[in-house]
């Protein structure tokens, strides 16, 4: 296993009787503390765009907070389960169950120009939250969930693509992925997580960190890590699987990642946390180090900041969380 518990300091929440929270020791940050940044209700994916943070949702709307403060306003709605959200070039995109559509972005983060992209997006059954980000290509980059938990995709099921920006030459990327709900660059190289199949026992099989090569097959139905999954231990995969470069423990739900420059190029991963486990295990934010371009170790960053999905940075370093289960957006500030 390699998720661990560090020596550390304490988060000390100012709002109500929020958790202390463990901070990963390593990079002379200090204490920090857990403020309430808005409520935001089922919030998942965040964009810091200029001085507004957007949050998709797991409801029918988008909500635009001002990251010096204040209430969130939702700006956009009528949506089935906005969840990714991403910005370039003065638009934001919103990657939902069934389409990834485009705005334009104004003063205050008012929204204009509604114009759906891509329509008709795959069916992913349980896993249709969609995750959307920006590439160093300037390409938009989506995730398609596999419908189940253990069974063999079809299509673009299972799979991340990526598409110009207004929607066009649509390449899939990987496929064989059960459920990435989280990617970001380090460098130019992209690293996505994925979700390990459930119903295997407590401990099996592992979630992934996953380093992308374009065009990869990455195991699932087939494998999840090295481990040969249900109902499919004698079949025969259709290509070479690319083994995750970091395997945390099994059932964390890691979802979010993003790469800190406050951390030194480190990546902090959201642990949604477990339900198929007899001691539940994640809820907490962890760090994960790199020595080099690889990944070698992730520790405890910080808990009591409820379920958390995504993490991103402020323009001040501050670090970002979303939490569906309390609907909250949280800074973690030095």
């Amino acid at each position: 296993m390699n998720v661990f518990s560090t020596k550390a300091g304490f988060l000390f929440a100012r709002i109500g009787l929020l958790a202390l929270a463990a901070v990963a020791s390593g990079m002379a940050l200090g204490p920090a503390r857990a403020e309430l940044l808005a409520r935001v209700p089922a919030a998942r994916e965040m964009a810091v765009c200029g001085d507004t943070l957007f949050v998709g949702t797991k409801g029918s709307s988008v909500y635009a907070v001002p990251l010096s403060g204040g209430r969130a306003r939702p700006v956009a709605s009528g949506f089935s389960a906005p969840n990714g959200v991403a910005c370039s070039r003065g638009r934001l995109f919103v990657a939902s169950r069934n389409s990834v559509t485009a705005f334009n972005i104004g003063r205050g983060g008012a929204l204009s120009g509604r114009r759906d992209i891509r329509r008709d997006l795959p069916n992913s059954g349980a896993h249709s939250f969609r995750y959307i980000a920006v590439g160093p290509d300037s390409r938009l980059y989506v995730s398609f969930g596999s419908p189940c938990n253990i069974c063999l995709p079809r299509g673009l099921q299972g799979t991340i693509v990526s598409m110009d920006q207004d929607g066009s030459d649509l390449r899939r990327v990987a496929w064989g992925v059960r459920n990435s709900v989280g990617f970001d660059w380090r460098g130019g190289t992209m690293f996505f997580t994925d979700n390990g199949a459930d119903r295997m026992g407590d401990d099996i099989p592992p979630d992934e960190l996953n380093e992308l090569q374009p065009g990869g097959f990455y195991g699932f139905p087939f494998f999840g890590g090295q481990i040969r999954l249900k109902g499919f231990q004698d079949a025969s995969p259709p290509a070479r699987q690319i083994s995750p470069v970091f395997n945390f423990q099994a059932h964390v739900a890691t979802l979010g990642i993003h790469f800190f420059r406050s951390l030194g190029g480190d990546a902090l991963v959201a642990e949604h946390g477990s339900w198929d486990r007899s001691v539940p295990v994640g809820r907490q934010v962890v760090r994960v180090r790199f020595q080099g371009a690889r990944p070698v170790s992730a520790t405890t960053f910080a808990r009591g900041v409820g379920r958390p999905v995504d993490v991103k940075e402020a323009p001040d370093g501050s670090v970002l969380v979303s939490d569906d289960a309390g609907g909250a957006i949280y800074v973690l500030r030095r």
